[in-house]
């Protein structure tokens, strides 16, 4: 008796240490009617996995079940990549309409969002920006004067974008948003490359943080290509 109350104790701890979600989509975009949605996480093996699957029905979708630890996921139509999402312990509510995709629910989905929105509203100033550069050109109102002003404002714009970026990637350093957006940072690189603004952030970056898979080995094949590209620069200059 004593062992069988032992095992049932084990199971119990074993299943509390799960995540159990429980997601609840609206949609408003009439083409998703009647699309299968795919969960998927990446593994430790560097490839992606579906975690859950589910069809849109008279724009409502809905995902159930448990995951090890909080993870952070991504929501596909397809191939198509539309939204990523903190899975963890809670019910979850993701809005997806023709402006925008949101989650709601819980502490990390809501940070993850109220980034988004702030860098949403730096890259629609930075999209009014070019297109008053390009009704002024139309107009033939544009001159040495207007480029230098745009000039001056688009680096403004973008030095606030990559400062809004990093420092969210520094606050969340101990959990999965840190790593997630430090990754979609680095996705933008045709190849891996340490650019100023992944130095800045992996130089304070703790050890947890520095030994995440992706990381490791976007920052191991950078170094390599870093390498390879000084080897070819001496050799095309020996007195360098």
């Amino acid at each position: 008796m004593n062992k069988i109350i032992g095992i049932l104790s084990v199971l119990v701890l074993l299943c509390s240490c799960a995540e159990q979600y429980n997601i609840a989509g609206n949609s408003s975009v009439a083409g998703l009617d009647g699309r299968m949605l795919y969960l998927r996480v990446s593994n430790n093996e560097n490839s992606v996995v579906a975690l859950d699957s589910c069809k849109v029905i008279h724009g409502r979708f809905q995902f159930m079940g448990d995951v090890d630890s909080i993870v952070l996921a991504h929501l596909y139509m397809g191939n198509e990549n539309m939204m990523p999402l903190v899975i963890e312990n809670g019910n979850l509510t993701v809005q997806v309409d023709k402006v925008a995709q949101r989650v709601t629910g819980s502490p990390l989905n809501d940070k993850l969002y109220k980034f988004f929105q702030k860098r949403n509203r730096l890259e629609n100033e930075m999209w009014e920006l070019e297109h008053c550069c390009i009704r002024l050109m139309r107009s033939g109102k544009w001159n040495e004067k207007e480029a230098h002003r745009y000039l001056k404002e688009a680096e403004e714009l973008n030095r606030k974008q990559e400062e809004l970026e990093t420092r969210f990637v520094m606050d969340n350093y101990n959990n999965v948003l840190g790593p997630g957006m430090f990754i979609l940072l680095c996705s933008q690189f045709p190849s891996p490359v340490i650019t100023d603004q992944i130095d800045r952030i992996i130089r304070k970056a703790p050890r947890s943080f520095m030994r995440n898979p992706f990381i490791e080995n976007y920052l191991r094949r950078a170094r390599q290509a870093g390498r390879q590209d000084e080897d070819k620069e001496e050799e095309q200059d020996p007195y360098r």
